[in-house]
């Protein structure tokens, strides 16, 4: 019997094209094949919901396991392993960092996600990534559970809020939206918690990812890989670096890899 393997995938910029707002033909074609193995379990590692991935409904009929939310809340094969919505003293802290600076931002729920206004600038964020707008509910944190944060800054306001946010993981995005979770929630502990309820060894462990909230994946997973599209700083924690989400980029590492053929 062949010693199972897992391998994790980020969505956007890496599985999902945003340009062109569909998932890449050969990246198709390499889950299909990935799965076709019967020794690979294929994981989705994203700072999305699972409501939130229609975007990629081509790839959901092969993966096993979602680390969604930024590990927040994990499950496989349909079932939940993991559900951690943050402390409610967390959430308030903060908000009140985000009032203060006057943003718009929002709270992610286990069903839905909520938006304290909404503007033009959030409108054009959202459909930019292919996403719903959600509902405006300044007070959703009062009435839901919170799993993660997120607000819209430009370059200067962002730097301010997050000196303030100190203790946090505050993750910005390749626009002007960051997310924010505590320290000891990120995809990497997500990774940890999946691989030890499936006992699956670290060395058999691969991901693929391109932006910030990908940096600990990539350098904790001993098979990493960063898109030919991500920054030089996140580039420098994989161990393998490929092309471009849009010029074949998960086919041609999963068959440098050995995972598929060619």
């Amino acid at each position: 019997m062949k010693t199972q393997k897992i391998v994790f995938f980020d969505l956007d910029h890496t599985v999902f094209d945003p340009i062109a707002k569909t998932v890449p033909h050969s990246t198709k074609e390499a889950f299909s094949r990935l799965a076709e193995r019967g020794d690979v379990y294929i994981a989705l590692a994203t700072g999305r919901a699972l409501y939130m991935l229609d975007v990629v409904k081509q790839l959901l009929p092969y993966i096993d396991t979602f680390v969604t939310i930024n590990g927040q809340i994990i499950t496989h094969r349909g079932k939940t392993i993991h559900d951690a919505p943050l402390n409610a003293d967390i959430v308030e802290a903060v908000e009140a960092v985000f009032k203060r600076h006057d943003l718009t931002y929002g709270c992610i729920g286990k069903h839905t996600q909520a938006i304290n206004r909404l503007d033009d600038f959030a409108r054009k964020e959202f459909a930019g990534a292919s996403m719903p707008l959600p509902p405006v509910d300044p007070a959703f944190s009062t009435h839901a559970d919170v799993y993660q944060l997120w607000a819209f800054a430009n370059k200067e306001t962002f730097l301010r809020v997050r000196a303030d946010l100190q203790g946090y993981n505050v993750v910005p995005w390749l626009s002007d939206g960051f997310d924010v979770v505590p320290h000891n929630q990120s995809k990497k502990d997500g990774i940890t918690k999946v691989l030890a309820h499936l006992a699956i060894p670290l060395a058999n462990a691969y991901a693929f990812g391109d932006g910030e909230n990908d940096i600990e994946m990539l350098a904790y997973v001993p098979h990493s890989v960063a898109m030919g599209n991500a920054k030089p700083h996140v580039k420098d924690t994989a161990t393998h670096v490929t092309t471009g989400y849009d010029d074949d980029g998960v086919h041609r590492a999963l068959v440098k890899l050995g995972l598929i053929e060619e």
